[in-house]
């Protein structure tokens, strides 16, 4: 392939104490952490809005939030404030309310008297706004990480891209929330990519439609005949959820492929997009539910469930989760099913239920860098317990712990490695995390 040789003076926008690189779910719980716990915090996002997977994809609740035999929460700190914030539940109720584990209706159907803690991706704009800014943190939208600069085993200069061109930011401490592992690769951190990555999405949703558990029934059985005939490749599911109950949500598209891959993102769009329409005419077709349909929206971008994982000090596994093997630098809880979507078959798959598992701080630790954190599916994992830990309450307890643990060590220079996991661990009861499985099990 041939190359260029570029060289240019760019100019440095900014110096905080923490620079987080991606506003998703890992993203927001990192900034607004770290920003709490006393740190200047500069907040990069390639997006209009923060939110990640419920803004850009699309989402409809916290995957990973409770333990499902239970309803209980395994995951609280900043989730139980976003519920608060978007009006799910009232002040003070998070913690003690029974949850189902999301809005899908293929779970809403076995416990539709558990609360379904959604996610209205609107209204996860304008709270993702609002605890930002009120935390002290400073988001700055419509900025791409570009490259990395590594001195001494710590990042000293992240390029970000924008309207103002290529600038440098010289943090103290940084938190990759890209989702793949962009900055730590970029600094040349160890990571795996599995040979078989579960498949890309692209949600949508459909309006003047009424959601009934029947109907869900009837939605997955006019993919099957399609599919039968020939009409439409690949689909999950389908798991749709509803806003409104005058709306459907559907995560149903399935597209082979790797997101760190330009093309294989672009095609994961155009053919989504296909996928999608097709779908919708299907239904309206066959369906009378569907009769005054109309294809409202899908999501600004296609979704990764897995691209890379960086090599960590401790990686997760999966014998880890179905033991819930316990960890003494435990930073967050985990509880999501091992759902691992297959890349090349179509419909429901096989999601095997887990207990409550710890999730060990070590997992955020890229090798080779003293001053760089990961939070979110990029985080170390096995693909097998990434197919559990990937999810979105997970995310942010990540992130909180992430930014947290940057917090604590940027003021004096520490190295991740250096943080008092006792100091980290009570910082994070304090703000309501929870770090003992014991509290899920109860019914």
């Amino acid at each position: 392939m041939p190359t260029v040789q570029y060289t240019k003076s760019m100019p440095v926008i900014a110096e905080p104490d923490v620079l987080v690189c991606g506003t998703g779910l890992a993203g927001i719980g990192a900034a607004v952490a770290a920003a709490r716990n006393g740190a200047s915090v500069l907040a990069v996002d390639r997006m209009g809005f923060a939110g990640g997977f419920f803004t850009n994809i699309i989402g409809s609740a916290f995957d990973g939030f409770v333990f499902e035999d239970t309803g209980k929460p395994v995951v609280g700190g900043l989730v139980f404030e976003m519920l608060e914030r978007m009006g799910v539940v009232e002040p003070g109720q998070a913690p003690h309310l029974s949850y189902n584990v999301n809005g899908d209706f293929t779970e809403v159907e076995k416990h539709p008297e558990r609360v379904i803690p959604r996610t209205d991706p609107e209204l996860f704009k304008k709270a993702a706004d609002d605890i930002l800014i009120e935390s002290g943190a400073r988001p700055l939208f419509h900025t791409q990480v570009s490259d990395v600069i590594v001195k001494n085993d710590r990042v000293e200069t992240v390029i970000v891209s924008n309207k103002d061109g290529l600038v440098a930011v010289k943090p103290r401490a940084v938190i990759d929330a890209t989702g793949d592992a962009d900055v730590a690769a970029w600094a040349g951190c160890p990571y795996e990519k599995a040979e078989s990555l579960q498949p890309m999405s692209l949600h949508f949703r459909i309006a003047f439609v009424e959601l009934t558990f029947e109907l869900r029934r009837k939605c997955a059985s006019v993919l099957e005949k399609a599919r039968a005939e020939g009409k439409i490749g690949l689909y999950g599911g389908p798991w749709p959820a509803t806003f409104s109950g005058r709306d459907i949500y559907f995560n149903v598209i399935r597209t082979p492929g790797d997101a760190t891959n330009p093309n294989d993102w672009t095609n994961a769009e155009i053919q989504g997009r296909r996928d999608a329409w097709t779908m919708f005419e299907l239904w309206k077709e066959a369906l009378p539910e569907f009769k005054d349909a109309y294809f409202f929206t899908s999501g600004p971008t296609s979704g990764a469930r897995e691209s890379r994982r960086i090599v960590g000090d401790y990686t997760l596994t999966g014998d880890d989760i179905r033991q819930a093997k316990r960890q003494d630098d435990v930073v967050v809880l985990g509880a999501w099913r091992i759902d691992r979507h297959p890349e090349r078959e179509a419909g429901y798959h096989d999601q095997p239920v887990v207990p409550p598992y710890d999730i060990s701080y070590r997992t955020l630790l890229p090798q080779g860098v003293e001053n760089l954190w990961v939070a979110g599916r990029c985080h170390s994992a096995t693909s097998e317990a990434l197919a559990s830990s990937r999810v979105t309450a997970n995310s942010m307890g990540m992130g909180q712990a992430a930014g947290t643990a940057a917090a604590l060590a940027a003021p004096t220079g520490k190295g991740s490695r250096e943080v008092s996991i006792t100091e980290l661990q009570d910082r994070l009861l304090a703000a309501n995390v929870i770090l003992d499985p014991a509290s899920a099990m109860d019914r």
